[in-house]
């Protein structure tokens, strides 16, 4: 098999790629600026943690130095939790523009997401809730 049809599962991008597509990729990605930008909706500076070429060549280099496999990878409830918590967070904007559009405030929407991420994080610590005069 050649570098063009061998394909794998790259989780970066979500997406089956041959080395030369993922390096196409890795040139696309690595192109831009890091620092942070203002995101007008949400009213403040997001920061944008860039990836360097070399770190992607790397990962690429791995994910095509092992063997293709079809099995999921089992992972344990903590891991699991992380991997929720993550999805959530990087789901910020999307969650506050929602509570934006039930008719919050732009704070009362952040507020919404923060207690959304509280709640998530005590239920897999099994911590109980709190009032706010205990917090």
């Amino acid at each position: 098999m050649t570098a063009e049809t061998e394909l794998r599962y790259w989780p970066r991008i979500g997406m089956r790629v041959s080395k030369t597509t993922a390096q196409s990729f890795i040139d696309r990605l690595a192109s831009g600026h890091g620092g942070s930008r203002l995101d007008e909706d949400l009213e403040e500076f997001t920061t944008i943690t860039p990836v360097t070429a070399q770190e992607l060549v790397l990962e690429v280099e791995t994910l095509f130095a092992n063997p293709e496999t079809s099995e999921g990878v089992e992972l344990d409830p903590m891991n699991l939790a992380i991997l929720q918590l993550m999805t959530y967070e990087s789901r910020r904007k999307q969650y506050i523009m929602e509570f934006k559009e039930q008719g919050m405030s732009l704070e009362e929407a952040k507020d919404a997401y923060e207690e959304g991420k509280r709640a998530l994080v005590r239920e897999h610590l099994n911590l109980p809730e709190t009032s706010d005069e205990e917090e």
